[in-house]
């Protein structure tokens, strides 16, 4: 029995794709995947000191997760330093210990599912597998997968779940012990939006240095949580001030005269622009919306329309006091 207890071991599976590591960590590259592997074993290892005879049991972590996808989106949305640091944090999370693992699963949606599906299966009913940590919970679609072990107590006491930002509603009401582990994971989805142009290089974000993992303020969750060039209600972002407090609007730069003509022509016959799809990419009247979404404004087009915008008259707020109001929210929509 004291071998048995010895060869024990912990199996976590997290799906990547789904469970991001924190940005601050991402652009940190090797350095931040070392960093990533210690604070979740160091958490693992705190969560099991409630299990008799953990403290023996090895600590084995497979994440699977789509790179090329990861650095696909990452490019689109604008993370740019998650971008460079991605490849890099994946080889510094594997090396920094002999049962970590962070597996490039392959390009398609569903690549990482699968291994971690067959993972569980294999491992459930392993004597030597005393407990399964699953980072699966923001996707409804494992819940199949684990429907055969929640009416089995001596199963379903030996699995637990990681909690990501969001837990997927068919979730709720299993079994299985849920474990929340802080700075460690994004606490949002990435958004699905690129940025609407390109802001500054003093608001666009860069990397921080790595800090001891710390309960993050409403503030750091703000930062962490939401894309620096989202300037909306759904992405808060730095507000310009001048000396009197009063909101001013960043220099977007002076569009060309082929940029100028460019937009006229779509703005001819009375095929308006929608203000919030191209200036914000949120609007939700979708094919009830009166003005037009395609083809999506870009590049120099895309700033002389944000300028256009802007001239619009905001009659119903105080222009002093209400900084959350953005070029693309006024009475009328004139483009």
């Amino acid at each position: 029995m004291r071998r048995q207890a010895s060869n024990g071991f912990l199996l976590c599976l997290i799906d990547g794709d789904g469970y991001l590591f924190d940005g601050s960590l991402i652009s940190h590259g090797a350095r931040g995947g070392g960093e990533a592997a210690n604070r979740l074993l160091n958490s693992i290892k705190h969560h099991l000191q409630q299990y008799e005879g953990a403290v023996h049991w090895k600590i084995i972590i497979r994440v699977y997760a789509n790179i090329e996808g990861l650095l696909k989106k990452f490019a689109y949305i604008g993370f740019t330093e998650e971008e460079k640091g991605l490849r890099q944090f994946v080889a510094g999370f594997t090396q920094s210990q002999p049962l970590f693992d962070f597996v490039d699963a392959g390009q398609g949606k569903e690549r990482a599912d699968h291994k971690i599906k067959e993972q569980l299966n294999l491992f459930v009913n392993n004597i030597q597998c005393r407990h399964i940590m699953l980072g699966v919970a923001h996707d409804n679609g494992y819940v199949p997968t684990l429907d055969p072990y929640k009416n089995d107590p001596n199963v379903a006491s030996r699995i637990s779940l990681l909690e990501p930002g969001q837990i997927g509603r068919e979730f709720y009401g299993l079994p299985f012990e849920v474990v929340h582990f802080d700075s460690l994971f994004r606490t949002a989805e990435l958004p699905n939006e690129r940025p609407p142009y390109k802001l500054s290089n003093s608001l666009i974000h860069t990397a921080k240095p790595l800090a001891q993992p710390s309960a993050p303020s409403n503030q750091q969750r703000q930062t962490l949580t939401h894309p620096p060039w989202a300037r909306s209600p759904i992405y808060p972002g730095p507000v310009l001030l001048n000396k009197d407090d009063e909101r001013v609007d960043e220099y977007l730069g002076t569009p060309s005269d082929s940029a100028e003509a460019s937009l006229k022509s779509r703005i001819t016959n009375g095929n308006k622009l929608c203000n919030v799809h191209h200036l914000l990419w949120r609007c939700n009247a979708g094919l009830r919306c009166p003005y037009s979404h395609e083809p999506t404004l870009e590049g120099k087009e895309l700033i002389a329309f944000a300028l256009k915008a802007r001239l619009t008259p905001l009659h119903h707020v105080d222009p002093r006091v209400d900084h959350e109001v953005t070029e693309s929210e006024g009475d009328t929509n004139p483009y």
